[in-house]
């Protein structure tokens, strides 16, 4: 039973250690590939099989996330493990709403392309101009405006989660998307998608035949 317990426990370490690394490396991805500029965004993510996730810090570009500065909290807000002291980021509350409402979820994104942002302020829901569009998001829905980091846009992602059960992507008026999925890597490829396909449906309202 010791042995077991020991083992677990460092099965465990192990795969938080791999998944700050991984956390670290899709949260840069996501600056290069512009889906955030300056110190915007937050990422997620789930260590399976628990009620624990490690967050992005507060106040960092995303193109600067190093493993060891990443939050490890609970579900319910507690803060497990803070190794740099810095504060998690301001949209914590709504990253683990999407945790306790969806226990499949694995990770979440929420990054701030400018095409799907753009959308974000114009429509109800992002138009699925390509093939890929409908096979893989199928419908990106919008959901309110409010203050960064305010109890009515935790309030909003919920009723927004609860609305669109199959949504994998909402678009958040003038903040961006948010992007739940398995994993990092993901919710990193549902998000560039997003991007792409606002980017082709902007584009294609440009061209008259």
């Amino acid at each position: 039973g010791k042995r077991e317990g020991a083992e677990e426990t460092m099965n465990k370490e192990m795969e938080i250690i791999r998944l700050r690394k991984e956390l670290s490396e899709f949260s840069r991805r996501a600056y290069d590939r512009g889906l955030v500029s300056g110190t915007g965004g937050n990422i997620s993510v789930r260590i399976p099989g628990t009620d624990t996730a490690l967050i992005t810090p507060t106040g960092i570009c995303l193109g600067d996330i190093d493993p060891e500065i990443n939050l490890l909290m609970k579900i319910d807000g507690t803060i497990i493990e803070n190794p740099c002291g810095l504060r998690p980021s301001k949209e914590t509350a709504f990253h683990l709403a999407v945790y306790q409402l969806r226990p499949e979820a694995g990770a979440v994104a929420h990054v701030h392309p400018p095409y799907a942002t753009a959308y974000s302020n114009r429509v109800q829901s992002l138009p699925m101009v390509t093939v890929s569009a409908q096979a893989v998001l199928k419908e990106v829905p919008r959901i309110d405006s409010a203050m960064s980091g305010s109890t009515e846009l935790y309030e909003y992602v919920k009723a927004g989660l609860r609305k669109y059960p199959s949504a994998k992507v909402l678009l958040m008026e003038e903040h961006g998307i948010l992007a739940v999925a398995p994993d990092l890597k993901t919710s990193y490829y549902l998000s560039d998608l997003t991007e792409d396909t606002a980017k082709i449906a902007f584009i294609g309202a440009q061209i008259t035949p």
